[in-house]
């Protein structure tokens, strides 16, 4: 039986805190704050806050929702550096 590691945890989180800064960025270029960004794209404050600091991971079909907001493409907030 393989024993259950948690090694990729921590580099899953960090790369959700990245596209987390990287929507705060944009978001904020585009003037909107947290709370009506979110109610642009259909999601609660709670919700976006827990995406933009790497709490939560959101679905593809957000994202893809968000970048064409932000007037960015997905791959920009996915990039590894």
């Amino acid at each position: 039986m393989v024993p259950e590691t948690n090694a990729g945890a921590g580099m899953f989180e960090d790369k959700l805190k990245l596209i987390g800064a990287r929507i705060v960025y944009y978001r904020k270029l585009k003037g909107y704050n947290q709370q009506e960004f979110a109610a642009i794209i259909g999601l609660t404050r709670q919700f976006m806050s827990k995406v933009e600091n790497g709490e939560s991971a959101c679905s593809l079909n957000t994202l893809y929702r968000i970048a064409e907001m932000l007037e960015v493409d997905v791959a920009e907030l996915l990039r590894k550096e």
